[in-house]
């Protein structure tokens, strides 16, 4: 999608070894697996997330700061402005 819009320049690709599959904002409870019901069949299913608790919170924080730079650097007005999360 990045590629089809223009903006393949704009895209990093990250791996975090031995941190889960879904990455939280920092400091959020680690959650390993989820539990859903399917809204069509009422069916239960139970999403296993995986990771290792020390190696899933790095990740985090290396990628909530990665994330809201890139924001402030290509959607504040005046980037200047906005403070710099240390990476």
């Amino acid at each position: 999608m990045m590629s089809v819009a223009g903006n393949k320049h704009l895209l990093t690709t990250l791996t975090y070894p031995k941190a889960g599959h879904l990455i939280e904002p920092p400091f959020t409870p680690h959650v390993r697996a989820s539990k859903f019901i399917f809204l069509h069949s009422k069916e239960k299913a139970m999403m296993l997330w995986g990771g290792e608790p020390k190696a899933h919170a790095v990740a985090q924080e290396d990628s909530w700061k990665r994330i809201l730079n890139f924001l402030k650097e290509h959607l504040c007005i005046e980037p200047t402005l906005a403070p710099q999360a240390k990476l």
